[in-house]
């Protein structure tokens, strides 16, 4: 180990005398935005950290996805707590340039994906299916035999995101989920915030729709201020 520590203090002697500077530690910013632009990839990838939790929104130089934001995290912050991170995200982009008409698409993603991950989508939209005479809980299927639609439609009508709408709102935006795939359902009681599920009334042996693809578009514009 002292030998590994004397060759540390060495090089970073050499690169002193080199530069003529200290060498620098390395600094992790949290609670900030870091911007990353890959021009062979044509990205550019909007960080936020904080704690445990790092969520990535990538927007697109190239004309076939320029309107086009993809929201990825890893983040077990329920969807409310999230949404200060959200905020310094879209006020990043916003500031960066991006025109309001420019955006016309949030790619979010799976709502209830692998890894780190918050329940509030999958629980609201399990519960809002469980109320709803569009879905049959004991063969877990939407009567109208159109899962995808049923699930857009649903999750608009009851406003599962209603924290994200709000959001952009302040922006002069409007968002709304136009379109899902590769819904999962599953036995309430396989699913693991079943306890949250069983308090807003379902079974454990009732099938509902926890998971899905989600994309929202984005509509407004205008000369609404950052705030």
């Amino acid at each position: 180990m002292w030998k590994q520590a004397a060759v540390l203090t060495i090089c970073g002697a050499m690169l002193a005398c080199a530069t003529g500077k200290a060498p620098e530690a390395a600094v992790r910013q949290e609670d900030e935005v870091t911007v990353a632009r890959d021009t062979a990839l044509g990205e550019i990838r909007y960080s936020m950290a904080k704690g445990g939790c790092r969520i990535t929104w990538t927007m697109h130089t190239t004309e076939i996805n320029r309107s086009v934001i993809r929201h990825r995290a890893e983040c077990e912050l329920p969807l409310a707590e999230q949404v200060p991170l959200l905020a310094k995200l879209l006020r990043k982009v916003m500031e960066s340039g991006t025109d309001q008409s420019q955006l016309q698409t949030l790619s979010w993603g799976r709502i209830y994906p692998d890894g780190p991950q918050d329940s509030t989508l999958a629980v609201r939209l399990a519960l809002a299916a469980k109320d709803s005479d569009g879905w049959d809980a004991a063969k877990g299927v939407a009567r109208s035999g159109d899962v995808n639609g049923f699930v857009r439609q649903l999750a608009n009508d009851r406003l599962i995101y209603s924290e994200l709408r709000a959001l952009f709102q302040g922006y002069g935006l409007d968002i709304e989920l136009a379109s899902v795939e590769k819904v999962l359902v599953l036995p309430a009681g396989r699913l693991p915030f079943f306890d949250r599920l069983q308090k807003g009334g379902a079974q454990a042996e009732d099938k509902l729709p926890f998971d899905c693809q989600a994309w929202f578009s984005i509509r407004g514009g205008g000369s609404a201020e950052i705030p």
